[in-house]
């Protein structure tokens, strides 16, 4: 496995070192630190350099900012490696949100790290706009760090039965957790059969029995679901739990999340329906947003 690590020297940054500690990955996974030198465009253009003058102040700025760098890169790198993991470093230079995305797709990353908040970033923002940015435009995972993980204990997988969270079942095995972790598996049913008692053309009274069968196997095809799921992590060793939850999908999670207080909740990028394959807006979105642990998104 190659992980990209972004960082940045915030909270959130040394949040994420510990919490790839506690995953226990794989001895020699490649973890690849990224710093950005972020360029910053003003109205009409302007940027920081622009008023820097001649050549030569601006290699001595830069020069200064690559020392730095490299100094703060010194204590990340030392603790991956005395982990057993293969750390390199990498310094790029741009913006941040677009750097991170375009450094996933070169160094071939199957999973993204990073804080959930950066340095710039306001105290009362849930989530910063950069991993807003990473989070809705990577093509690879994303582990969005809000929590420092010393262990991994619980681990909340949220599931809809869709090829994308079959997916997101793969991909948590293929980390792997720590044997000790549970797999707490949930599914929420929005109730499509509540939708349908809704429908002004519909006579409640003479459909009694078809609203009352279609209820039955929404509860029975979530039970199915989370089952078979919780099945492939039980045979892999994990513990596991499995619950079906009936209200709005992301709501639910996170009701579930505050419940269970897992150290990350595992969802799909995507769902089941059309309209959920465009990534803005949905349930992975809302639980990114609002959770109060780690999230993982799986793509």
């Amino acid at each position: 496995m190659k992980v990209l690590l972004a960082y940045d020297g915030s909270s959130y940054a040394e949040m994420a070192i510990t919490t790839l500690k506690a995953l226990h990955l794989p001895e020699k996974t490649k973890v690849i630190v990224l710093s950005v030198l972020p360029e910053h465009t003003l109205l009409d253009g302007i940027n920081f350099h622009l008023f820097m003058g001649e050549a030569p102040a601006k290699k001595r700025l830069r020069e200064e900012q690559q020392r730095r760098i490299d100094e703060m890169l010194e204590a990340p790198i030392q603790s991956l490696t005395k982990w057993g993991l293969d750390a390199e470093k990498l310094v790029r230079a741009g913006n941040t949100a677009e750097t991170i995305l375009k450094a996933a797709k070169e160094t071939g990353a199957s999973l993204v790290v990073m804080g959930a908040k950066g340095l710039a970033d306001p105290a009362a923002f849930r989530l910063g706009s950069t991993a807003q940015r990473v989070m809705r435009h990577s093509s690879v995972s994303v582990l969005l760090i809000k929590k420092e993980a010393g262990l991994i204990n619980k681990v909340m997988l949220a599931t809809d039965g869709s090829k994308h969270a079959d997916r997101a079942a793969q991909f948590l095995l293929q980390l792997p957790l720590p044997k000790r972790a549970q797999v707490i598996v949930v599914t929420a049913l929005k109730s499509h059969a509540a939708a349908i008692m809704s429908m002004p053309t519909l006579d409640l009274e003479t459909n009694r029995k078809l609203i009352e069968d279609l209820q039955k196997a929404e509860e029975e095809a979530g039970r199915r679901i989370v089952l078979d799921t919780a099945r492939v992590f039980q045979k892999k060793g994990y513990k596991t739990l499995h619950e079906v939850i009936r209200g709005n999908v992301a709501e639910s999670i996170l009701m579930a999340a505050d419940q269970h207080k897992p150290e990350f909740i595992t969802v799909g990028a995507r769902g089941l329906t059309a309209i959920e394959t465009f990534f803005l807006g949905s349930v992975a979105e809302r639980v990114a947003r609002y959770a109060k642990c780690s999230v993982l998104i799986c793509r």
